[in-house]
């Protein structure tokens, strides 16, 4: 009994020593490239609707500006402060959990020149406030980025729900 236990495990290393359990076509098989998916783009100016289950609702990106303005209680020290402005209009989006419709700084991802995310920076414009919009509302708000290196312009990807990728714009930084 013992041999034949021995002879089968021979029999097995031996199947898996010259398959290789598959590994090597794994391996040397042929991939096609990993390709960055083209998101839509937006224009700067122009409302980009967006339809979901729970309603529509539209997005425009009006620009990027800096601003001298600092949060004394920061510790960086960006080389510059930009305010991302943008408008959102609730077309039919329906509340949930009771509040209605907003975007705020989780719904843009935003980047450099280099490609660098930007952090969000702890100052407001208080012209332009995220608020809450009813169906039929709109609201004009602004999100301020530190910008660490410099940058002509910026990146601006919309995103929904848990990083989902929804349409980018390339918009110029203004002085």
């Amino acid at each position: 009994m013992k041999k034949l236990g021995i002879i089968l495990l021979f029999f097995v290393l031996t199947v898996f020593g010259l398959s290789g359990c598959g590994i090597v076509d794994y391996f040397t098989a042929q991939r096609e490239p990993i390709v960055a998916k083209k998101l839509p783009e937006m224009v700067l100016n122009e409302p980009f609707v967006i339809t979901t289950a729970n309603g529509d609702y539209s997005v425009t990106i009006n620009g990027a500006r800096t601003t001298p303005q600092r949060d004394a209680n920061s510790k960086s020290n960006p080389k510059a402060v930009i305010f991302l402005d943008y408008m959102y209009e609730n077309i039919s989006y329906e509340k949930r959990n009771n509040m209605d419709f907003f975007l705020a700084q989780g719904d843009f991802m935003v980047s450099d020149d280099a490609g660098n995310e930007l952090e969000t920076y702890n100052i407001k414009d208080p012209k332009r406030m995220i608020q809450e919009t009813p169906i039929g509302g709109s609201c004009a708000a602004s999100i301020a980025y530190a910008l660490e290196t410099e940058s002509e312009s910026l990146t601006v990807t919309f995103v929904r729900g848990k990083g989902r990728e929804i349409a980018q714009i390339i918009i110029p930084i203004e002085e």
